[in-house]
């Protein structure tokens, strides 16, 4: 009878709220603001915030109380939709909001486009939130860590440095191969060398890549895997590479495919100290196709 008693209490302290929450479901009930959770972002990055970054709220009311936490390579429209339809309100981007490095609209204040981002952005009381500077300036590079274990080669990492690999011997095309394989690649990846060639050791280099940093790195490698090239600088200075006597090669997976490992590592990273809300990854995949698939 006293069992059943306690039972019946239970329910009914349940049903009015009297219950005290464990901690989990406490924290499930805080409200928490954009605003609160950047500066707690901020503490967490281990790198000081720079007084002159790209970095920043682009968009949305940082007092805005966050349902749901989303992160992507970009905030474009579909992301943004799917993020509201979601209830996720904080939206956390690596690359621009509105087309351009620093984000001003510039002569492009009138477009229809720009204007239909900044519409659903304020119709679904969205905030959003760029974070490119910063993580891409944490030790070590969580970016190339990421692409790394995206490819399967986390065992692999060169001694001394974060981007370097010294895979399983294979071929040039079989390492094409896997890497479209492994990231989904529909139509975005180009290479510059042979397909017999062999391959040992990979130099990781998502987003931009730039000459001054292939110079200095490809001399350490067999094959640079790029993510956005410059087809004046680092390509053709890779094809007068095997001109010259140097066999090398290039990947270049598209900006998008090899920066978006590193966003599902930046949301595993935000859960580790943000328990209040929902935090996930919203994938935009390679944007191009081939008519030759």
């Amino acid at each position: 009878m006293t069992e059943e008693l306690s039972r019946r209490r239970f329910v009914t302290l349940a049903a009015v709220g009297l219950l005290p929450l464990v901690p989990h479901e406490a924290a499930a009930q805080q409200s928490i603001t954009a605003q609160q959770l950047i500066e707690r972002i901020k503490s967490n990055l281990g790198v000081p915030w720079r007084d002159k970054t790209i970095d920043g709220v682009k968009a949305g009311d940082p007092a805005t109380v966050v349902t749901g936490i989303v992160t992507t390579v970009a905030a474009n429209l579909p992301v943004l939709q799917k993020a509201a339809a979601a209830g996720n309100n904080l939206v956390i981007t690596q690359e621009p909001v509105f087309y351009s490095a620093n984000d001003e609209p510039g002569n492009r204040a009138a477009d229809v486009v720009l204007l239909a981002k900044k519409r659903l952005i304020d119709e679904k009381h969205l905030v959003v939130f760029r974070l490119s500077d910063h993580w891409t300036a944490r030790q070590p590079n969580a970016i190339v860590a990421a692409l790394a274990e995206a490819l399967s080669w986390t065992a692999h990492r060169a001694p001394g440095g974060d981007d370097l690999y010294n895979i399983p011997p294979t071929t040039f095309g079989a390492l094409e191969k896997h890497i479209r394989s492994r990231l989904g690649v529909l139509g975005g990846l180009r290479v510059v060398g042979s397909a017999g060639m062999p391959v040992r050791s990979v130099l990781l280099s998502p987003g931009t890549t730039d000459l001054p940093s292939t110079v200095a790195r490809m001399a350490r490698a067999d094959v640079i895997v790029a993510g956005e090239p410059r087809e004046w600088e680092a390509v053709p200075y890779v094809l007068d590479m095997r001109t010259a006597g140097q066999n090398k090669g290039m990947i270049a997976l598209g900006r998008v495919v090899s920066e978006e490992p590193g966003m599902r590592a930046c949301a595993a990273w935000i859960k580790s100290f943000v328990p209040e809300v929902r935090v996930e990854t919203m994938m935009i995949g390679d944007p191009y196709w081939s008519p030759l698939a």
